[in-house]
């Protein structure tokens, strides 16, 4: 089993009074990008939608609107394996739409889940919101029959950005923080494979340092990658260690078009040719 994590809005920057990140509490993600193989990817300069076709064609996509095949979604499918998406409601569309190139319709094995974000009261909370999405991807991690592949996305620091307020988006990175370590604990305790990433920065630039204004637009910063599963604890898999556990150091060793060949190539799989990207990891490197 591989699971997708998306934390939109975790974008990689150096430490600054801009950084929301770099000025959180992440006590896990720290340990993981410490114990397990990490690196950076270049987001694009695009649109969110488009980084999302980008992301499950396994391809460049400057245009939200341009027609593709052979998606991540439709190999799977064609492979007999089961796949499940997850996510909020201000995430769906991008996570099956536009990540399925266009499908209006579930592929055969799939499984959509959305999340709503709205409170008992009808107003918006991203916090519950995030907190239920958490809830359901480790409720599909330990289905009887888990599925191969699981997408998930959690806009939740993107949202919260949105606010321009420093301390309550430093707050929510600290809240994600802590809701990652159950979700690596039930992927480790499944011996699945887990990679988190992000479509877009937001909270690691929360002001514009020019005109010294709140920035509440996403970034076109690098995202962080890292691999975490029981066989990758104290590997690089051909990835460089970053200096002191400072991810901004580091050079983007590709793009989110690299992540369908990379997770095609974990489950044994090969990419089709209409997949630009290239598999990121040697799994049997130390």
């Amino acid at each position: 089993m591989v699971v997708l994590l998306l934390l939109d809005g975790w974008g990689i920057a150096p430490a600054g009074e801009s950084n929301a990140i770099g000025a959180a509490k992440t006590p896990v993600f720290l340990n993981l990008i410490k114990e397990y193989p990490v690196a950076v990817l270049a987001p694009g300069e695009n649109s969110l939608n488009a980084r999302y076709l980008s992301l499950g064609s396994g391809r460049e996509i400057a245009d939200e609107n341009t027609a593709v095949t052979g998606t991540l979604t439709a190999v799977l499918s064609a492979a007999g394996l089961k796949q499940v998406k997850i996510s909020e409601t201000e995430r769906f569309a991008a996570l099956t739409h536009f990540f399925n190139g266009h499908a209006e319709n579930k592929s055969i094995g799939e499984d959509w889940r959305i999340i709503s974000s709205e409170a008992g009261d009808h107003s918006v909370k991203p916090a519950l919101a995030m907190q239920r999405t958490v809830k359901e991807i480790i409720k599909a991690i330990n289905l009887p029959t888990a599925p191969d592949l699981i997408v998930a996305a959690i806009p939740y620091l993107d949202l919260v950005a949105l606010s321009g307020d420093f301390a309550s988006v430093k707050k929510a990175v600290t809240a994600l923080d802590k809701k990652l370590k159950d979700i690596v604990t039930a992927i480790l305790n499944q011996g699945g494979t887990l990679i988190i990433s992000s479509v877009c920065g937001n909270a690691e630039r929360m002001r514009n340092l020019g005109t010294d204004l709140a920035d509440t637009e996403s970034t076109n910063n690098p995202v962080p990658l890292v691999f975490v599963g029981p066989a990758l604890k104290g590997k690089n898999i051909g990835l460089a260690d970053p200096l002191s556990g400072d991810l901004s150091l580091l050079a983007p060793i590709g793009s989110l078009a690299d992540l369908a060949p990379t997770i095609l190539n974990i489950l044994g799989l090969p990419a089709p040719r209409e997949m630009t990207g290239k598999n990121l990891i040697d799994l049997n490197k130390e």
